[in-house]
């Protein structure tokens, strides 16, 4: 079979071996967003908007690097293929710089632990780009075909899913555990160490196996203008792309309201929600938990709707379960607190990940269909660039939900000087704990709204894209054989 006519069915070792990294921004990510502003402002004390501003250009330098990086990876010509070479070089890093994210040092200077928050925070983001743009992108090569395809980004969801259950139980239930256990500042730097252990070991398993499966992979393109002309002319083809243009401003907004959700959830569930610390874990932990157990159920409903059908299911349903339980206890219709509470918002948030499930896996596979589309108007295959640039929105917006959740919290007067002197007793007025669960929640939700309103306009579905293939195939085949043997 030509490279680039991969419609085999996968076999279950290889479509394993190839999910198996993604734990690693699953693990890593979902750790950093759901730790990281509650550590340097609780637990460091750094004033929250310094916080939020501080991890907020991480993402957004990352975001800008990234289509760099994904057409880069396009381009590249090596005997280790396209894609390897940048995920091998980044793990070094990646481990390191995570580790002494989460081990930073007792200095008294705000301005100090701001700047090297910054550059820790845009060394994790920029070398997990490395690492996991040339990851996604072979995912649209492993298979052509509109269902296999599907499996694949499943499966690839639900180790991430994997990563980020491991991630938040081992933090939550051995380092952080017990009475203020997030408040313990020396137990931050070895939960980080044992999550830098784990990542290693599966990011070992996808490169093996994209390494073993790399003569199913697309050929680069044979182009011998500079860099930054391709870069612009490249960019501008994106962007002319209909398909990826509507997958790239819904996700902005989506992801903007991930990114409050993540960076207040722990604020809102210790303040807001008045939850102890194994309450806390069983919550947080009911999203990924609920999104692994979605990603194989979701796989018989995502094949028989359309793509954009799934995705707008699994958006809506997020957004009515991250806004009610807050509206309700705003409105005073919620009295149930303790365990009895727990149960509700951990039931709630499982849901949510599930649903949650079915638009990631539908979305990701709409992003590989969209490479397709690609190829057929610009005649050039473009997965490192485009699934860059779904991330660049995606990072671009967690980074404003962030800083937005730094910005937020002095806006409303937290008490972050107090919980850095006192631990989590401290008192916190009414007023500002209604205004932090209504960001936490209906907030959020109306922002992931409006991107589900711009995703009403994605046209790409399962008729058209067969037929988009079929071309693509004639064009191959038509194509002289010194063209395409050559890589």
């Amino acid at each position: 079979m030509a490279a680039g006519q991969s419609d085999t069915k996968l076999g279950k070792g290889t479509v394993f071996g190839y999910a198996a990294g993604a734990i690693v921004d699953g693990t890593m990510t979902n750790v950093v967003n759901t730790f990281l502003l509650f550590y340097v402002t609780t637990v460091c004390g750094l004033p929250a908007a310094l916080a939020g501003l501080a991890a907020s250009i991480g993402l957004i330098v990352d975001a800008i690097a990234d289509p760099t990086i994904g057409a880069w990876s396009d381009r590249l010509h090596s005997r280790w293929g396209r894609r390897l070479p940048f995920m091998v070089a980044a793990m070094p890093l990646l481990c390191t710089s995570f580790v002494l994210l989460f081990s930073l040092p007792e200095w008294h200077s705000a301005t100090a632990l701001f700047v090297l928050l910054m550059a820790l925070s845009m060394t994790v983001r920029v070398s997990m780009s490395f690492f996991n743009l040339p990851y996604l992108a072979v995912g649209a090569e492993l298979s052509d075909d509109f269902v296999e395809r599907s499996r694949v980004m499943a499966w690839r969801w639900a180790a991430g899913m994997i990563g980020a259950v491991a991630g938040v139980g081992i933090g939550f239930g051995v380092f952080l555990k017990g009475h203020d256990g997030l408040a313990q500042r020396h137990a931050y730097s070895a939960f980080a160490q044992t999550l830098a252990v784990l990542v290693l070991a599966a990011s070992a398993c996808a490169i093996l196996t994209i390494w073993t499966t790399r003569h199913l992979h697309h050929r680069p393109a044979l182009e011998r203008s500079s860099m930054d002309k391709r870069l612009a002319r490249e960019l501008s083809e994106l962007m002319r792309n209909p398909s990826f243009r509507i997958l790239f401003l819904g996700s902005v907004l989506f992801f903007a309201a991930i990114g409050m959700t993540q960076a207040l959830g722990l604020h809102a569930n210790t303040f807001f929600w008045h939850l102890a610390g194994a309450q806390i874990q069983q919550v947080t932990i009911s999203l990924p938990l609920g999104a692994l157990i979605g990603a194989p159920l979701c796989m018989p409903v995502v094949r028989r709707i359309e793509k954009r059908t799934a995705v707008l299911i699994g958006l809506c349903g997020w957004i009515l379960i991250q806004a009610s339980p807050v509206s309700l206890r705003l409105a005073g219709c919620m009295p149930l607190t303790g365990q009895a509470l727990t149960l509700l918002l951990s039931g709630a948030t499982f849901v949510g990940g599930m649903l949650m499930s079915m638009a990631a896996v539908a979305f990701n596979s709409m992003m590989a269909d969209a490479a397709d589309e690609h190829e057929y108007l610009f005649g050039a295959r473009r997965e490192g660039l485009l699934f860059a640039g779904w991330t660049l929105a995606s990072k671009a917006a967690s980074g404003v939900g962030t800083f937005l959740s730094g910005v937020l919290l002095t806006a409303i007067a937290f008490p972050i000087e107090q919980t850095k002197r006192n631990g989590l007793e401290v008192h916190v007025p009414q007023h500002t704990l209604d205004m932090l669960g209504f960001f936490y929640g209906p907030g959020a939700a109306l922002v992931a709204i409006a991107g589900v309103l711009l995703l009403l306009r994605y046209r790409l579905d399962r008729h058209r894209h067969a037929g988009i293939v079929a071309e693509l195939r004639e064009r191959r085949l038509a194509e002289p054989a010194t063209v395409r043997q050559r890589a």
